[in-house]
């Protein structure tokens, strides 16, 4: 056998990111059908009652009530969110999928439990927790996904997707189709914002590397490269999918733990 090259290492890796995601990967926490009834549960400290809304295929980004999704929200309009009571820290709600006036297309719904009645667009500025339903006719799996591998300079930047910890970077992952919002982050650098476009089928790799300097300031392509400060306050909400239907394991561990390892030294140089 001849030997292996850093370059022929870092390619073998990123096939081998692809392959696994492509058959493993599925975008959503809870699979269900179209017209059923989606049991959601939550904790909440502190708060006595939390402000609801959805996203997904065909509706307003903002997001919809999840009562009466014809109906948008907006952010510092109680009325305009489907709000739930929280009893002893805890909360839950019945999504009633059937019942909205319309037929909900295929696809990965987003849905938000916040603290404040903020939409989408703000999200970022409160404390929230999200969870994602993929919706067919059959109740599949929704597999319109792509693979995007994240790597930062330095190693060890967290991931966050739509304000969620998605983990350390580097990493492979399936992520749903559509625009979300990256945010990368590590102690003593600027954190980076930007937009992330996936399609279907498609595999993207971000390689970023992040500025020295005080961890609030912030580069975003999102707002033309200005700088801004946003809250520092993590998300808390915990969203549990009252339904056993759970999404499968997107991969297997021990694949993703090689994989990120030989990354890790392809790019420190150590592999020649």
């Amino acid at each position: 056998m001849g030997i292996v090259t850093g370059a022929r290492l870092f390619r073998i890796c990123i096939l081998l990111a692809v392959l696994v995601f492509s058959g493993y990967a599925c975008g959503a926490d809870i699979n269900d059908k179209i017209g059923n009834r989606i049991n959601l549960k939550g904790t909440a400290v502190g708060a006595d009652s939390m402000y609801l809304f959805v996203t997904g295929p065909g509706l307003p980004s903002n997001g919809v009530r999840l009562d009466t999704m014809q109906v948008p929200v907006v952010t510092g309009d109680p009325t305009s969110f489907t709000v739930t009571d929280v009893t002893n820290d805890q909360w839950d709600y019945s999504w009633n999928t059937a019942r909205q006036g319309f037929v909900l297309k295929e696809g990965i719904y987003t849905v938000y439990a916040v603290k404040q009645p903020f939409g989408k667009s703000n999200v970022n500025n409160a404390v929230y927790g999200t969870v994602s339903v993929s919706l067919t006719n059959s109740g599949e799996p929704y597999a319109s996904i792509g693979t995007v591998f994240f790597n930062t300079t330095p190693a060890n930047s967290e991931i966050f997707l739509d304000g969620q910890s998605a983990g350390f970077t580097p990493q492979s992952r399936g992520v749903p189709e559509g625009v979300h919002e990256l945010r990368l982050e590590h102690p003593g650098y600027q954190i980076v914002i930007e937009q992330l476009s996936v399609t279907p089928g498609s595999f993207t790799m971000i390689q970023r590397t992040l500025i020295p300097g005080p961890a609030r300031t912030v580069s975003s392509s999102v707002t033309s490269g200005q700088s801004f400060t946003i809250s520092t306050t993590a998300p808390v909400i915990t969203i549990i999918p009252g339904t056993t239907k759970r999404a499968p394991v997107s991969v297997p561990v021990f694949i993703i733990s090689v994989a990120g390892a030989l990354l890790v030294f392809v790019m420190k140089g150590r592999i020649h």
